[in-house]
């Protein structure tokens, strides 16, 4: 009867002047040899994603998902190598092919190249070339409190609202961080849903009367957001932690990163345009900000008690410091092309005209403001709404 022999052939000859058990023991250390060659692959495997993962320049980003495909091919041809019972060169292919690779991993070089973005990518209506700011009728208006919301008593103890934003039929959507959860309350205060969400978000914004958008911190992602259903339709990975957001034009909205300066997100999830302003990138802190209808942004910094403007090609508009102003947390537009901002520790609220050349404080403690976080302002609605008293409470201002 014929023997079939399952050695491979360094094996086949140790067994011609061997016993068969020490030329299978042989056979063995080879197969043992390519497992380790295997480990080795997979570490360079772990490596390159973890590469991937923090990797936030997108040519390099493409570059290493090439040698992960790379990867992936010759990992498919090692385990048909392990796979095939009748291969008898397993020893000299199969570890001549990981060398092989290795050495191919070891000399290839990422070279980034530059990338330009043009100024003008971002085409601006002609609504928004043409208006002009009113620095008047806001700073000299008057604001009487309309409704104070006891979150504690809505059942949500020691809660810690940090953000909001308002509807045209007055609904309020807020995010509470200490339960990470969504509270929906109705235009006369009334808690109407306490919705728990998978992971913290810290900033919030209405897209139209169906959406609105959140940054997921966590997960360092946009959660696109259905109001009725209160659950997320999209995710849009950022790839860098994010915090503040606002809706910039009916199409996208802009999030601020902690390294990657401001992102340009459209409403499908497409990265439209990153602001490379020198003053916005590797910041490593929260960045709350908003933006009126001529593609200004403007961005509040609570270290440096300051607030950054940049126009819609991302140059430097102004910086403003105040010793009235410390602390700045919220900042919203007064529908003007003006801003709102609060101060968490002088315990106000101030407008700042949109060159920043002007503010005023139109809130301050002897009108309720205590530690306030995010706020939202509706110019329909002529409604101002902060997070106040460390977030427990949300303190409604009607505009007269």
């Amino acid at each position: 009867m014929e023997t079939v022999s399952f050695l491979c052939s360094p094996c086949i000859n140790e067994e011609s002047s061997n016993t068969a058990s020490d030329a299978i023991s042989f056979c063995f250390e080879c197969i043992e040899q390519v497992r380790i060659q295997e480990k080795e692959l997979f570490k360079q495997r772990n490596n390159l994603e973890n590469i991937s993962k923090f990797c936030s320049d997108d040519v390099t980003f493409l570059c290493i998902k090439e040698i992960e495909r790379l990867f992936r091919n010759k990992e498919a041809e090692i385990e048909r190598i392990l796979t095939e019972p009748n291969r008898t060169d397993l020893t000299i292919n199969g570890i001549e092919e990981v060398k092989a690779f290795l050495m191919s991993v070891e000399k290839l070089e990422i070279e980034p190249s530059k990338k330009h973005t043009p100024d003008d990518n971002i085409t601006l209506s002609p609504a928004q070339l043409t208006v002009h700011s009113d620095t008047s009728s806001i700073s000299n208006a008057r604001f009487i409190l309309k409704e104070l919301i006891d979150i504690a008593k809505m059942g949500v103890k020691e809660s810690v609202i940090i953000d909001c934003t308002i509807f045209k039929s007055g609904q309020i959507i807020a995010i509470e961080k200490k339960h990470t959860c969504l509270l929906e309350f109705f235009s006369r205060g009334k808690l109407n849903r306490n919705v728990r969400i998978s992971s913290q978000a810290l900033g919030i914004a209405a897209i139209d009367d169906n959406l609105f958008a959140l940054t997921d911190s966590g997960r360092d992602t946009v959660q696109i957001y259905d109001k009725q259903r209160m659950s997320s339709i999209l995710e849009v990975s950022i790839r860098d932690h994010c915090s503040g957001i606002s809706k910039y034009s009916n199409s996208n909205v802009v999030v601020g990163c902690h390294a990657g300066g401001l992102v340009l997100i459209g409403k499908n999830g497409e990265k439209e345009k990153v602001f490379h302003t020198k003053k916005l990138m590797h910041l490593n802190q929260n960045i709350c900000l908003t933006s009126n209808e001529k593609g200004e942004i403007f961005c509040s910094f609570s270290k440096s008690d300051s607030i950054l403007s940049i126009d819609s090609r991302g140059k430097l508009r102004f910086t403003f410091e105040n010793g009235k102003l410390r602390g700045p947390r919220g900042v919203k537009g007064d529908g003007n092309d003006n801003i709102f901002v609060s101060g968490y520790d002088t315990n106000n609220i101030v407008w700042i005209s949109n060159d920043g050349k002007k503010s005023k404080e139109v809130l301050n403690s002897n009108n309720g403001i205590q530690n306030p976080r995010g706020i939202e302002y509706h110019k329909t609605l002529k409604i101002l709404t902060v997070c106040n008293y460390s977030g427990s409470q949300l303190s409604t201002y009607s505009m007269q």
